[in-house]
């Protein structure tokens, strides 16, 4: 897999490796995460069969994959559309347990929360400064396609002495 997503093979000891998330629609959610990393995209794979069985606990699904790379390869986002899973919706307000986010680093808040809401989504507010252990960074939560949240970081900027 590695040599798929080369970023990610420079990492030694525990990292995250990427974060999943389960979509309503591959193409439009694809779209928006693409957007904000502005990586490579892998994908789409269409997956399904007793071993897609085993590790979904869903026979018969078909899973529709996407993975999404940031442009310097180290973080890495995976989209999975389940065809035939769970006709369930969660509600994924970071109030309910369970609930996660993905939280991204991008150069330019205020660019890329222009950007994205020239395209339509929805920020749950206005940049804020962040507290510790993360001053001198600012924030704002995204809702993707499916309302999942996703925190844009724009970490402090460095100053030359």
């Amino acid at each position: 897999m590695t040599a798929e997503f080369p970023g990610l093979a420079s990492f030694a000891g525990p990292r995250v490796h990427h974060a999943g998330v389960t979509v309503s629609d591959l193409d439009t959610s694809a779209e928006f995460y693409q957007d904000l990393l502005g990586g490579s995209r892998f994908g789409p794979y269409e997956r399904s069969g007793p071993r897609i069985d085993a590790v979904t606990g869903y026979v018969g699904a078909v899973v529709r994959q996407v993975f999404l790379t940031a442009a310097d390869g180290s973080t890495m986002v995976e989209l999975l559309q389940y065809v035939g899973g769970s006709a369930d919706v969660l509600e994924p307000d970071n109030g309910t347990v369970g609930a996660v986010h993905i939280a991204l680093t991008v150069d330019d808040l205020d660019a890329a929360l222009a950007r994205a809401r020239e395209r339509g989504y929805v920020a749950l507010s206005d940049p804020i400064p962040a507290s510790p252990p993360m001053t001198g960074c600012r924030v704002v939560y995204m809702l993707d396609p499916d309302r999942v949240r996703v925190e844009l970081v724009e970490l402090p900027r460095r100053t030359l002495a």
